[in-house]
């Protein structure tokens, strides 16, 4: 109810603007949804068929690569001449023959080296041999018995078994260059059981690591060849690479599926992993993708169909603010006027002349104005006329001359009989009627006016036992601007009797101080008494009739003759903080 009582409280334009914009954003948020959600749905099984469509070929390029490297290795190791030349007892195998079967056998070498796939052959032959310490492609044999690695490759179950740099011997290392080694030993092929030497054919281990880049879609995901004991053999490079590394078990049952895909559980990611085992090798081809960039493609488009529909829904909403403020700019123009006639001005509204009902709400509205000026100088000329009338019947009711006569003749009594107190009190009581009559005039300079309210406040002390500490503070240069007279002394004398008096000491102190605002000038009477109650102050400063009609009259009198010579923006503005006195300020033109 409460978010439907804003809505019937809101502007018209902006429930025009309100609506149009959750039809809009309801209307494209929905085609948004849908297009996202059928984009992203094709775009990420491409992406998925297009990840699993690359490991199938990286692994068929690397079973390719591996078998052309057995291939050499069969043609070797089954080479007869080879096979014969090892064979002989060095006894029997003269060193012409050696040398001449040597040149053969490094030709040979030579041409399979030159291919792109095989970095280095060596071979570990008989160390009776004389070329056996040629130390390219010819070492002692006894370096690789006397290794570890001789014991693994005896028992090993395969053709080929192949070892990275880390489990190599020294001599089958380059110092420049990281390989991957294929060994396997060279046996009699009159007894398969007589090892006669061991076969070294390796490949660079930056070309399988380029080989496998290609089975890596993904920016954060990793591709990388390990072993049947979970070693590294080659890898994209990717700083991620021992971060997303599979156990052993995982990547052997992985592999061993009819999908070779499955989704795994990485930390708090959720990562895609495909297995693939190399022919020949015990190697495992593993990638891996993390699955929020596979759906980083539709979250690209989701936030290009966004960037789109913003400034859409933006321009949308502009056209929309233009045509509704075009539509209600009289109403609000309209408005505006009403509004500034509660405070008192009374402009008409400019017509285009449209005779729409706009158009014929503004015409009423400019003729209510015109007949209510009307009124109101009519009503301003017959409230000067009665204020007048009012105050010539006050001064006509007093006798300026017999009262002037009859306080002299008081204050002669009173020098007669030496009472100088009575004199001094006739001589103020005397210049105070003077300046309150003021020879009829109503207005009265500020200089008369504070020398008035001094005479006042003598008087009222010597009534009181000097009670009231009156504190002036009035710019001179204001003395000689114009007040109505008799403003400053009603409020004085609220002050002092309404005020000062009703305090438990029943003293107190009265500061009249002055200040200006651009062309305004401010006097203000602030005393220390017990304040005015709230109500009556807002009854004050709104003008409001008090319920009891002799309360405030004389303060209501001043405010209404200040707005009556002066306008409305002038007059007297009250605060009176609880228990904390009471401050007026009087606004006058300096004039």
């Amino acid at each position: 109810m409460r978010i439907l009582k804003r809505y019937q409280d809101m502007k018209l334009r902006n429930k025009l603007m309100l609506l149009n914009s959750l039809l809009i954003l309801i209307s494209l948020g929905t085609v948004t949804y849908i297009s996202y959600k059928q984009s992203s749905r094709t775009l990420n099984s491409q992406i998925l068929s297009t990840t699993k469509q690359l490991l199938d070929q990286t692994e068929s390029f690397l079973s390719y690569k591996i078998g052309k490297i057995e291939d050499v290795s069969d043609a070797l190791v089954l080479d007869s001449n080879l096979n014969e030349m090892l064979s002989k007892p060095a006894s029997e195998y003269e060193l012409a023959m050696q040398l001449r079967d040597f040149g053969n056998i490094s030709l040979n070498l030579s041409a399979f080296q030159r291919e792109d796939d095989i970095f280095r052959i060596r071979v570990y032959i008989p160390d009776e041999l004389e070329y056996a310490y040629e130390g390219v492609n010819f070492l002692p044999y006894s370096e690789f018995t006397n290794s570890k690695q001789y014991t693994v490759l005896k028992e090993h179950v395969g053709k080929m078994l192949w070892i990275t740099d880390e489990d190599a011997i020294p001599s089958m290392k380059h110092p420049n260059v990281r390989t991957i080694h294929s060994i396997r030993f060279i046996r009699s092929l009159r007894s398969l059981d007589v090892r006669l030497g061991m076969l070294d054919v390796d490949v660079r281990e930056d070309v399988l690591s380029n080989i496998v880049q290609r089975a890596n879609t993904s920016a954060n995901g990793v591709a990388y060849l390990q072993n049947s004991k979970g070693k590294f053999i080659a890898g994209s490079g990717s700083p991620l690479l021992t971060h997303w590394k599979l156990n052993q078990d995982t990547a052997s049952a992985v592999s061993g599926k009819a999908d070779p895909w499955v989704t795994l559980q990485f930390g708090s990611e959720k990562v895609l992993a495909g297995v693939k085992m190399i022919a020949g090798t015990d190697w495992s081809l593993v990638s891996i993708v993390p699955l929020q960039d596979v759906y980083a493609s539709s979250n690209k488009i989701r936030n290009q169909i966004l960037a789109l529909m913003f400034p859409l829904v933006i321009a949308v909403n502009l056209l929309v603010y233009w045509i509704s403020t075009s539509q209600t700019k009289r109403i609000g123009m309209v408005i505006r006027k009403i509004r500034r006639v509660q405070s008192g001005e009374l402009e008409p509204v400019k017509s285009d002349g449209s005779r729409d009902e706009v158009g014929e709400l503004v015409e009423n509205f400019n003729y209510m104005i015109s007949r209510m000026k009307v009124i109101l100088e009519e009503q301003y000329k017959l409230g000067q006329e009665a204020k007048n009338s009012e105050l010539r019947a006050l001064h006509s009711q007093i006798n300026p001359h017999f009262l002037y006569n009859t306080l002299d003749l008081i204050n002669w009594t009173a020098i007669q009989h030496k009472v100088p107190e009575i004199a001094s009190l006739v001589q103020s009581l005397s210049q105070f009627y003077k300046l309150s009559l003021n020879k009829g005039e109503e207005i009265i300079s500020v200089e008369k006016e504070l020398e008035h309210v001094q005479l006042y406040v003598d008087i009222q002390n010597r009534r009181f036992g000097n009670t009231i500490d009156l504190h002036m503070d009035v710019d001179e240069a204001l003395f000689e601007c114009s007040i109505p007279k008799i403003t400053l002394q009603p409020i004085v004398e609220n002050s002092i009797l309404h005020g000062i008096r009703e305090t438990g000491k029943r003293r107190g102190e009265i500061f009249i101080y002055s200040f200006r605002e651009d062309n305004t000038v401010v006097l203000v009477v602030q005393d220390n008494g017990i304040g005015i109650p709230e109500a009556l102050v807002k009854q004050f400063n709104l003008s409001e009739e008090p319920e009891a009609k002799r309360e405030g009259y004389g303060i209501r009198n001043i405010n209404h003759r200040i707005r009556l010579l002066y306008g409305p923006s002038y007059g007297l503005q009250f605060e009176s903080p609880p228990g904390g006195g009471t401050q007026v300020q009087i606004r006058i033109p300096g004039i």
